[in-house]
């Protein structure tokens, strides 16, 4: 697991002495926490939050307070030990105003408070604090009620692990306060919300300033004064604007929608990096639908997140465009006439988001003229592309087949552009794919071909199809591909095959051939896995299986072997809701008098390997799913709560003559309680023709991992096979050739669950920007930025990452921490930074003009510092420097480890000392 060194220091470069952490107040269901994280302090609704969700904003150095109502009972009927304790109603507000001095209320907000901290929460907000004004009319009353408010927040106070608490007004008890709380908040300050008539209006002048007078006095205290105005996140730039004015006031500012169902501005504008793609369970699940499959990579690409929704089950009503960055829709014709509500929603969406229409068109004929685009016939006879034929060049050309009807798309809006039309023989147009004001639509035949083979083809670039149609904002991107600078790169192994004997002498397992040639050979981090079924005594081959577990006994032995569990019986079927008319190895392994169980596939596999294989010292860390590798969530979640990461899956798969992207998978399947790691390539089973041809084709791989390392670096250098490449010399080779190759690269090995925790928090990357125009960057497992060229230069000086290093499609930025802030400028500056390294980051902590640093490497480290000849660099360990090209120094180790030191730059010249 990635060790985050985070160090609270404010640096004058980076942040105003006087700009205060951020804050959000978000009542809204969760369903993901990457909007949350961008901010440094958020209040929820404690019932809408899980303690996993709790558990990744702490890995985002977010703290997590729940929201507690002091002075309100909000549900619709109190419960019997309450019923003598609420003297009136808030009727605006449809809840009960409640006794402050009732013991029973103060117990119950105590237990509430207790149970809250035990879900993992910081600190609690104390919200109605004033409602005690409903019925306590004379002063006496009112002065018995601020007495007991003051007793129930110290007794809050004093509560295990001593929460943080801060106030929604109460100015008439804060000097009785014997411990200052964190923070008092104050609503409506210059923008208000009327749940009413759900209006927003400007505050009355005088009102404004009696309340600026109250929070006068709480800055006077030196308690940090927070307002909540209220402005929706349709205009963003006036919610920015009053952020602005707030901060310049002395106020923590959160600026956002009359329910906090949005996520609004602070010290810190959110960025929409979310995609809404839709699909129809009538014809396929989410993860078959083309949404997923196809147009999710180059999404998550850009830095942007995937969501996928199927259109039959999606409540329209409940979407809130304002954390979206686009709207996509891969439906058929039939989908859309099926769904009436769905075309009066995009009908108001396409002025608020851009929207891409892929395959086919939306059926209401006001919301098509509205689109500007009509039907006008159809295509007769030979069609031919007649515009954007660069679109289509060097790809496999879209079909007009002469027994199907194409119907002819034409517009006469002047500022719609078809950027590919196709023309009939008798002269007739129809545009394949337009851009338009509101986004565009590319239309069947594009942009997929199904060919002969039963494969699919992409018949137009995807990444330009979102480029030219969507254009959405370029932003730094969360990347899975690369550690330090360098490519990741992976092995591991499916447990297929292991009681197979080779074509050896000495007809050895195909394992101890692998274990001789491979795992010994190449002291790279390996992820090992067996199968339950093969190799353990309740499985196929108990007379064998002593035998076999030594084998699986002296891989997992070996220092560089992580260990993994391939189930028990090799399910061939993880979705028990499709049905397969053919089943080519039946449904799992045939084990005699087994019932397929999947918590005994996954914990009880995983529990037999740690107790009969897995020397002292070392567990299972992984569950590699077999044969169709298509989990769904309940099944993610038994490896979830087992605390197992799980990889395979995907379709990746791309080799010289055929590299089209629609094998190329996203990187994980998301879901709320749990993710599905994909293996980043396919493994050799599809490189033989399902092992039945060219069993040296493994070797191909390279050309994977070359075409999808540029021009993009889409994946990572991900070898994976199964015991059986170990059967015949021929596939050794072929698996010797690849490592041969790997070894060679520049890349940072990793073992497969350390990509694999990077890989599943991928979506769960906070993108923000600071109200100075600052990137910010929030991770709670990422540790690579990809950084498009288009948007300069890390100004490392005035930035708290560790470095980069040019990548072949942008800068890979090194994180240092889980929360930073980046300044970027038009041109490269001379500041000494980390370039690259074949190892984790560990630490990387700037003090003046020292930074202490510390990397883990699986190899001998090697490391590179850009702009170093002013510095001097002092280890714990000999490194050897060399001076290479524009004044990189280049260091370098003589084994594995933690090597650790500092580096001073100053106009010294570069030196390597040990323990100086």
């Amino acid at each position: 697991m990635r060790i985050w060194i985070f160090v609270l220091i404010i640096l004058p470069s980076l942040v105003s002495a006087q700009t205060p952490t951020s804050i959000a107040f978000y009542y809204n269901s969760i369903d993901s926490v990457r909007e949350l994280m961008n901010y440094d302090r958020v209040v929820v609704t404690a019932d809408l939050i899980t303690p996993k969700q709790i558990g990744t904003l702490h890995k985002a150095k977010t703290k997590v307070f729940a929201y507690l109502s002091v002075g309100e009972f909000d549900g619709q009927i109190l419960p019997d030990n309450l019923r003598t304790s609420s003297p009136a109603r808030n009727e605006n507000w449809q809840s009960y105003a409640m006794d402050l001095t009732d013991p029973q209320w103060q117990l119950y907000l105590t237990q509430k408070a207790e149970a809250y901290l035990s879900k993992g929460f910081d600190g609690l907000f104390l919200d109605t604090l004033d409602s005690y004004y409903l019925f306590a009319k004379s002063e006496k009353k009112q002065y018995q009620q601020q007495q007991a408010l003051v007793s129930i927040i110290a007794r809050l106070d004093q509560l295990k692990g001593k929460p943080e608490l801060i106030l929604n007004r109460g100015f008439e008890i804060i000097e009785q306060i014997e411990h200052p709380v964190s923070a008092v908040l104050a609503e409506s300050l210059y923008n208000s919300y009327h749940p009413v008539d759900n209006s927003y209006k400007k505050v009355k002048p005088s009102d404004s300033e009696w309340l600026t007078g109250k929070m006068n006095q709480v800055k006077a205290r030196g308690i940090e004064a927070i307002v909540i105005d209220y402005i929706p996140a349709k205009d963003r730039e006036a919610q920015i604007a009053a952020a602005k004015r707030l901060l310049n006031e002395g106020y923590t500012p959160y600026v956002s929608d009359g329910m906090l169902y949005e996520f609004g501005v602070s010290t810190i504008e959110p960025v929409a990096k979310r995609i809404l793609g839709f699909f129809d369970s009538q014809f396929t699940d989410f993860s078959s639908s083309e949404c997923h499959r196809m147009i999710s990579m180059p999404i998550e690409y850009m830095g942007y997140v995937p969501e996928c929704r199927d259109v039959r089950s999606t409540n329209i009503d409940n979407i809130d465009l304002s954390r979206y960055a686009a709207v996509l829709l891969w439906l058929e014709e039939s989908s859309y006439q099926s769904n009436a509500k769905l075309q009066q929603w995009l009908f108001h969406t396409i002025d608020e988001r851009p929207v891409l229409f892929i395959k086919s068109l939306p059926t209401d004929e006001t919301l098509r003229a509205k689109l500007g685009i009509t039907e006008a016939g159809t295509l007769e006879g030979k069609v031919t592309i007649s515009r954007g034929r660069d679109w289509v060049a060097n790809r496999y050309p879209p079909t007009f087949s002469e027994f199907e009807a194409h119907p002819r798309w034409v517009t006469k809006n002047a500022s719609i552009a078809p950027l590919i039309e196709a023309t009939d023989e008798n002269g007739h147009s129809s545009g394949l794919l337009f851009k338009a004001p509101w986004g565009g639509a590319v239309l069947a035949p594009l942009p997929v071909l199904n060919l002969a083979n039963n494969t699919e083809t992409w018949t137009i670039d995807p990444f330009r199809l979102i480029d030219e149609t969507l254009d959405f904002p370029v932003i730094p991107a969360a990347d899975a591909t690369t550690e330090s600078g360098r490519r990741i790169l992976t092995s591991h192994v499916d447990g297929d095959g292991f009681p197979s004997k080779a074509w050896f002498p000495g007809k050895p397992y195909t394992a101890e051939v692998l274990l001789k040639h491979v795992f010994k050979k190449y002291d790279l981090p390996q992820t090992v896995s067996v199968i339950e079924g093969e190799v353990g005594k309740r499985g196929l081959y108990p007379d064998e299986s002593e035998a076999m577990e030594a084998v699986a006994r002296d891989i997992f032995a070996l220092p560089n072997v992580e260990i993994a569990s391939h189930t028990f019986s090799h399910p061939f079927f993880w979705d028990q809701t499709k049905t397969f008319k053919k089943k080519q190895y039946g449904d799992h392994l045939p084990i005699p008098g087994y019932t397929l169980d999947y918590h005994n596939e996954i914990i009880g596999s995983v529990d037999y390997i740690n107790k009969n294989l897995a020397p002292k010292g070392k567990k299972t860390k992984l569950i590699l799913w077999s044969g169709k590798a298509d989990p769904k969530e309940d099944i993610l979640t038994i490896a979830e709560k087992a605390n197992l990461l799980n990889v395979n899956g995907g379709n990746t798969y791309v080799v010289k003559g055929n590299d089209n992207y629609t094998q190329v998978s996203p990187t994980i399947a998301w879901y709320p309680s749990a993710v599905q790691v994909y293996a980043p390539v396919l493994n050799e089973n599809i490189y033989t023709n399902l092992w039945t041809e060219h069993h040296d084709g493994y070797g191909r791989a390279v050309e994977t991992f070359e075409l999808l390392g540029n021009p993009r670096r889409l994946k990572t250098i991900a070898i994976y096979y199964h015991m059986y490449s170990g059967a015949y010399p021929a596939s050794l080779k072929g698996l010797l050739d690849v490592y041969d190759w790997a070894v060679k690269q520049k890349a940072t090995p990793l073992y497969l669950s350390e990509y694999a925790e990077r890989a599943r928090t991928l979506y769960e990357t906070g993108i923000a920007k600071t109200l100075n125009g600052n990137w910010q960057i929030t991770s709670s497992g990422i540790t690579s930025i990809r950084l498009p060229d288009s948007l300069g230069f890390p100004v490392i000086s005035k930035s708290n990452i560790a470095g980069w290093d040019q990548g072949p499609d942008g800068k890979f930025l090194t994180l240092s921490a889980p929360r930073s802030v980046i300044t970027l400028a038009n041109i490269q500056n001379q500041d000494a930074y980390l370039k690259n390294a074949n190892g984790q980051l560990i630490q990387w902590k700037k003090d003046g003009k020292i930074t202490y640093w510390s990397i883990k490497s699986h190899t001998p480290l090697e490391f590179e510092i850009a702009n170093g000849s002013g510095c001097k660099l002092v280890s714990d360990s000999t490194l050897k420097a060399t001076v290479i090209a524009n004044g990189v120094i280049r260091y370098r180790a003589s084994k594995a480890g933690t090597v650790s030191g500092s580096l001073r730059c100053s106009s010294q010249s570069v030196t390597t000392n040990k323990n100086d």
